[in-house]
């Protein structure tokens, strides 16, 4: 292997921490350690954001022997490493084609990456979260978390959902399948943390990352309830939900399980089976070469995965109970496992791109000729602190839910907080309606998705919701009083 290798590390730890697995891939590789670049950083700083790190490492980078001159290299990240790559490799937004940094990572793989974020990072903003991590010597950083750099990793952050825009949903392929992207492939241990450390344990994790937050197979869903829905490149068109493609000219990069390892362990002590995959990938040059080795990949993760999609029971956040006894109905698979777990990561607007804050949704399931509140599918829902109109929904996939059986609509309530203003929508009937506490809310139903009829579930994966709102003065069918000249009648 001829290219660099770069290995990031994630939030409050360090390059430290690399050290069994750098070991590893330069006995695999028959690499000299010191062919190995491990980075190392700041996150315990309350002042510094995921992006102040991604604009370290490009410094760091013009003042590292062997990768100041490289044209290309190769990036192995753990945790919070993969936000800091993604952000330093969509370089500040810059048009793809003139973005000479997609060209430059050849290889980019995610151990536990936090491409979402993690259910952790809100926790970790508290004081106890500061006595827990933050550093104990006195002097500027004392006791710091890392405010800024756990605001990104909240789950539903503006953040991560601006990053995904640009290199998991956006027009171009930032991972395509040629050769002028990086190829990228991830690996997840299967089981969360045990001992003293399993306090931080949530069902569907490995400790610290969702499963379903782990891969970069998104897609994004846009439901745009307003009087003119506007499709792809702000044309109108008479369809409320579009969608972008799963993969189209995109690279299939779902997660690969790998046994008995949780979050930290997956880099501390690697499995040889992982070492070897990982190592094998550094040489794929092309999208056969990456299509055979995800064959090998799946298979080597296929036994690890089947634990992943075990019901965590009745200890498990969500409605278990419930959900054995509907799904047992309907597909008779009883006590199966499911089929998964998937993140949905929420955000609502207005037509003028301002954030909707109060507003509330609730999937609905067609039983017969009603529609009733879809409970089974809820495990956990996540509003974003600094902005609540970012919302991320933490669900367990039943087993057959994916096939797209079960008719599904979804039912939105919105307030503006005063009688002045009012969210309006218009649903599946198409009659406009007003939101608020005391108005029947907008419902519009959620069939096959796309032209393909997607189903809307697709486990291990996150998927975007835009949903859009006018924003109008009140009432509707006159002068309202937000605005009105001297004389005129209401």
């Amino acid at each position: 292997m001829s290219r660099p290798l770069l290995l990031i590390h994630g939030y409050s730890a360090d390059g430290l921490d690399f050290k069994p697995l750098a070991a590893a891939l330069a006995q695999e590789l028959k690499l000299q350690p010191i062919e190995i670049n491990i980075g190392n950083y700041v996150s315990l700083n309350n002042e510094i954001t995921i992006k102040d790190i991604a604009e370290g490492l490009d410094r760091a980078f013009r003042h590292q022997t062997g990768l100041n001159d490289a044209k290309e290299f190769d990036a192995i990240v753990h945790s919070t490493g993969m936000l800091v790559i993604r952000s330093w490799l969509t370089n500040y937004g810059v048009t793809l084609g003139s973005n000479t940094r997609v060209a430059q990572l050849k290889h980019l793989i995610g151990v536990a990456p936090a491409t979402w974020g993690s259910p952790q990072a809100h926790k970790g903003r508290t004081w106890l979260g500061a006595l827990v991590k933050g550093p104990k010597t006195p002097g500027p950083d004392f006791l710091n978390a890392g405010d800024k750099v756990l605001d990104g990793l909240e789950l539903g952050s503006r953040f991560t959902w601006d990053l995904s825009s640009i290199d998991l949903v956006g027009k171009a392929p930032y991972y395509g399948k040629g050769d002028d992207t990086p190829y990228v492939a991830v690996f997840i241990g299967n089981q969360p943390y045990e001992g003293l450390s399993s306090v931080a344990n949530d069902p569907g994790t490995d400790g610290t990352v969702r499963w379903a937050g782990c891969g970069l197979n998104t897609r994004k869903i846009t439901i745009d309830l307003t009087k003119m829905p506007l499709g792809p490149g702000g044309v109108p068109t008479t369809s409320r939900t579009t969608m972008t493609p799963w993969a189209g000219d995109r690279l299939n990069i779902p997660i690969i399980a790998v046994e008995g390892r949780n979050h930290g362990t997956l880099i501390s002590n690697p499995e040889p089976g992982m070492v070897k995959l990982i190592a094998q990938y550094l040489s794929v040059a092309n999208e056969k070469d990456h299509d055979d080795w995800l064959t090998r990949a799946e298979a080597y993760g296929e036994p690890a995965k089947q634990k992943m999609l075990e019901n965590p029971g009745k200890g498990a956040a969500g409605v278990v109970g419930a959900m054995k006894t509907f799904f047992g109905h309907l597909f008779h698979l009883g006590e199966e496992p499911m089929d998964g777990w998937q993140q949905f990561v929420v955000r609502a607007r207005d037509e003028r791109g301002d954030p909707v804050t109060d507003y509330m949704i609730q999937v609905l399931r067609k039983d017969g000729d009603d529609w009733k509140d879809f409970e089974e599918m809820y495990t956990d829902v996540h509003a974003y602190a600094a902005d609540p109109s970012y919302r991320c929904f933490h669900i367990r996939l039943p087993k057959g839910i994916c096939e797209g059986q079960v008719p599904l609509r979804i039912r939105i309530q919105a307030s503006t907080g005063t009688e002045l203003m009012a969210y309006q929508g218009y649903g599946s009937d198409d009659v406009e309606k007003d939101m608020g506490p005391t108005v029947k809310p907008v419902e519009i139903d959620l069939g096959p998705l796309g032209d393909a009829n997607e189903s809307l579930f697709h486990p291990f994966t996150t998927t975007m919701v835009e949903i859009v709102l006018n924003r109008l003065p009140t009432p509707l069918d006159r002068v309202s009083r937000i605005f009105n000249f001297l004389g005129n009648s209401q």
